[in-house]
């Protein structure tokens, strides 16, 4: 919970002060600790506003969306909806890794 409302409160800061939260995030146990604790902390923590996040994934694995090593895939699964952050994923580009905006 604690990272949870930490993460929560920069965001709240960062959206007062420039409009926008930026935040990069891993896979593995990371998906399911913020699916179960950013929730409440948000509702705890006015002015957090996830519309206004861009999350950028730091280790995706290139598989498909489906693929169980997923990250990208995984944070849409526990998103479940289409508003809220803007999530982007690193993809091949040219035969390099680069962001994509989806």
């Amino acid at each position: 919970a604690a990272l949870a409302r930490s993460v929560a409160e920069a965001a709240a800061q960062a959206v007062a002060s420039s409009g926008r939260f930026t935040l990069g995030l891993s896979g593995g146990s990371l998906v399911a600790l913020l699916a179960r604790e950013l929730p409440p902390a948000l509702r705890a923590v006015p002015g957090a506003e996830p519309s206004r996040w861009l999350l950028a994934l730091c280790d995706e694995r290139l598989v498909p969306l489906e693929d169980p090593d997923s990250t990208e895939g995984a944070y849409r699964v526990r998103r479940g909806r289409r508003e809220g952050p803007g999530l982007i994923p690193v993809r091949p580009s040219g035969g390099q890794c680069g962001p994509v905006h989806p």
